[in-house]
């Protein structure tokens, strides 16, 4: 398996246009994404930050990895929305377009992590300058931040 050491960059026409771009990957965050689209072992984000585990989700929505996209939804116990089978029966047109994905979570990438709880918590960030969004994060019992499911409300 070979993996790539330059930076992912989510979003872009071309790797000369800044401009089109989400955010860039870090090669850690390379890894780790490549590693979860292969074998699905969520146990590789252990000691993973909140925001880095928020930014692999959306380059997973981006795209259209829905296992990756599942795998990084939370499993707590009382926090799980509906299955991964349900979750495999969502039509793509329901799921967002590239350019919705890109205005929902602009600037993700520059966020604050806030914790609210021994389990809980949000990234803090602003997708259009002055307004801020918030993305949910829950943490499973095993100590991995995940994505709460419908994170942003």
């Amino acid at each position: 398996m070979v993996i790539s050491l330059m930076l992912m960059t989510v979003g872009c026409v071309s790797p000369e246009s800044k401009s089109s771009t989400l955010f860039e990957l870090s090669k850690d965050e390379t890894r780790i994404y490549e590693s979860l689209k292969q074998d699905s072992d969520v146990s590789l984000l252990h000691g993973v930050d909140p925001l880095t585990i928020a930014k692999l989700y959306v380059l997973s929505l981006y795209e259209s990895s829905y296992d990756v996209t599942y795998e990084l939804y939370t499993q707590r116990e009382g926090y799980v929305a509906w299955t991964k089978e349900e979750d495999q029966q969502i039509p793509v047109e329901h799921r967002g377009t590239k350019e919705k994905i890109k205005d929902i979570y602009n600037n993700i990438e520059d966020g604050r992590f806030v914790q609210t709880s021994d389990y809980e918590g949000y990234i803090e960030y602003e997708a259009e300058k002055g307004e801020k969004s918030y993305f949910g994060m829950i943490q499973d019992e095993n100590g991995i931040w995940k994505v709460s499911f419908m994170p942003i409300q």
